[in-house]
């Protein structure tokens, strides 16, 4: 197999620029579309010529039914996916959605149920699995040379409380939760999958910012190996800003600008200006489809994040009070 049709579920905004990156993947084609919005339909025929063909819904159950659909990638409001995601499967389609994979961590379970029923690849977009800098990370702590990650931080700074306002985003019913399950779920996730660590228990205020969800988070946690860590995610910032720290018991990790700072117990200092190698999510969705390899950003991914995210959601809920993520489910 080396073509993949691909349908697609929710052709937005961010979709017109994520199909972008599709269509340079040789032997993808987009052969149908499925959109609420006609608008949004003729806007991605527009920007891409490529799909101008595609077959149109309003409704992705039709879609779904399509025979010359193999696959499908969904970008649609996040309380959408777990319906979304489970039709696909059961129509026997390989999906790949969009962050956050699902709100709650009982329709984390659904999902991945549904995948294992299927037979079907099942991905989350994750795509800093795919960049240089966190698999470099990734790959000196599983080969041990990192010793045993003792903690963790991150900080991540954006616009978003402005960026969205008036948008679904902002909506609950929609969005399932603020910044730490949207923007906040890329960072979430590097952290659990670059390191390998999972939550036990989680602490955690929060500040929505006048709005319906929320926007400021500042989440502490208790890994299950010991290891402790903080995670700060700030929707109403003057601008945008990230970092992350890893500290291991033989190697310290930190990335600031997208660089690359590893430090040993020597002091030695080693800065990756820049990574070779990695992919892209399309072309590895692509290549788990027609090569059978191991899905590298799975809904188990998503799984984790949504458990450390519910239970800090729980947390500030609580006034603050340590949740374990066990308790979820």
């Amino acid at each position: 197999m080396d073509q993949v049709r691909f349908g697609l579920i929710g052709v937005g905004g961010f979709a017109r620029y994520r199909v972008g990156n599709l269509l340079k993947v040789s032997g993808a084609t987009v052969t149908a579309m499925a959109d609420t919005s006609a608008d949004n339909i003729a806007r991605m025929k527009e920007t891409h010529p490529a799909t101008k063909d595609a077959k149109e819904f309003s409704d992705y159950k039709d879609l779904l039914k399509q025979g010359d659909v193999d696959a499908v990638m969904i970008m649609t409001p996040h309380t959408q996916h777990v319906t979304q995601i489970i039709d696909s499967l059961e129509a026997g389609k390989h999906t790949c959605c969009e962050k956050p994979m699902v709100t709650t961590v009982d329709d984390a379970h659904k999902v991945i149920a549904a995948r294992d029923k299927s037979g079907k690849v099942g991905m989350v977009s994750y795509q800093r699995h795919f960049e240089g800098v966190y698999r470099k990370i990734k790959s000196m702590i599983e080969s041990g040379e990192a010793g045993e990650i003792q903690f963790i931080s991150g900080l991540n700074c954006q616009e978003w409380k402005v960026g969205t306002k008036g948008t679904w985003r902002q909506d609950p019913g929609l969005s399932g939760g603020g910044q730490l399950n949207d923007t906040g779920s890329h960072f979430v996730d590097i952290m659990l999958w670059s390191t390998g660590l999972k939550a036990e228990t989680v602490t955690a205020i929060g500040d929505f910012r006048g709005t319906q969800v929320d926007i400021d988070s500042a989440v502490a946690i208790r890994f299950a190996n010991g290891a402790v860590g903080t995670i700060s995610i700030i929707g109403d910032a003057t601008n945008w800003h990230e970092d992350m720290t890893v500290m291991g018991t033989k190697l310290g990790f930190f990335v600031r600008g997208g660089k690359l700072t590893v430090r040993n117990l020597a002091k030695d200092q080693i800065v990756y200006e820049s990574i070779a190698g990695g992919t892209t999510p399309d072309q590895h969705f692509f290549d788990c489809i027609t090569k059978g390899i191991e899905c590298e950003s799975p809904f188990e991914c998503g799984l984790e994040v949504i458990r450390l995210t519910e239970a800090a959601w729980k947390s500030m809920d609580q006034g603050g009070v340590p949740v374990k993520v066990s308790s979820l489910g």
